[in-house]
């Protein structure tokens, strides 16, 4: 019997236009209806998976940046796992001298090396409409531990503005190029290092955590924290970083939308997300 289901968000639970659709919320809170946990395992910030969420009352407990941080479904942190701090400094020597791009998150704070850019990036995700809809989230809340998203950038710091310290740990690098020959020249100086964890969510993008950083061991600490075997777990993803939770649970999904590779590491296929197989998955648990 399945007590705990894990869910990836961008290319899982998202639907082509970045949002939970009507229909896989309903279905979260049917699965929910039948004494079922919900959670999110995501490679994103609290801050940016909160409001998508928040949007339609979902409440739940959150691994995110990888397994890098948890978060309780009050928005806590629970637990996190820093990078090593000789390491980063390797990294960021050499991507600063190779000129490549990249982003670093904390626990509450994004760095990036053009926040404007950025945000103009990110909200091409999002319709004006969703825009208006996060901004009125956030700007009603009074909850000082709600991350801050579109309306209030809080959370979105300058990467030259950075200080590595034990107050404030690195807890995620991400590396960003469209060019493959670059991600797979720091790929080849750096995966050897027992210490880190590099995958990926997207082709144009690399991920470091810490070696203990990982989605799957994350769930499974989680799981024997609930009493749950991992038998008792379904986890569902579409990408490399969600590779570890896929291969470690009793039930897993890849998203019809993932590659080849990621399929491979999955007991089972779900429709896309663009087809809310989140949701299709749900109605199967919920019929047997």
């Amino acid at each position: 019997m399945i007590k705990l289901f894990v869910s990836d968000m961008d290319g899982t639970l998202l639907n082509a236009e970045h949002m939970i659709s009507d229909k896989t919320a309903a279905a979260v809170r049917k699965l929910e209806e039948a004494g079922i946990e919900f959670m999110i395992a995501t490679g994103r910030t609290y801050a940016s998976a909160k409001p998508l969420l928040q949007m339609h009352n979902i409440q739940s407990e959150m691994i995110n940046l990888n397994g890098a941080a948890i978060y309780s479904d009050s928005g806590e942190l629970v637990h996190s796992i820093p990078l090593n701090s000789q390491i980063i400094q390797d990294m960021f020597t050499y991507l600063n001298e190779a000129n490549i791009n990249y982003s670093l998150m904390t626990a509450r704070e994004f760095y990036t090396h053009d926040v404007e850019g950025f945000l103009k990036r990110m909200t091409r995700f999002f319709d004006e409409q969703t825009v208006e809809i996060l901004t009125d989230i956030h700007t009603k809340s009074a909850d000082s531990s709600d991350a801050q998203f579109l309306a209030d950038m809080d959370f979105l710091r300058d990467l030259k503005d950075y200080t590595l310290t034990h107050h404030n740990p690195p807890l995620k690098l991400m590396v960003l190029s469209p060019d493959t020959r670059e991600l797979e020249a720091f790929r080849n100086r750096f995966e050897e290092n027992p210490l880190i964890d590099i995958t990926s969510s997207s082709p144009d993008n690399l991920e470091i955590t810490s070696h203990l950083a990982q989605k799957g061991l994350a769930v499974e600490n989680y799981a024997a924290k609930r009493g749950y075997s991992m038998d008792e777990v379904l986890t569902i993803g579409d990408s490399l970083n969600d590779r570890s939770m896929l291969q470690m649970a009793g039930h897993s999904y890849a998203m019809a939308n993932a590659s080849a590779e990621v399929k491979a590491m999955a007991k089972e296929i779900a429709p896309s997300h663009r087809e809310d197989g989140v949701a299709w998955v749900i109605e199967q648990i919920l019929a047997n």
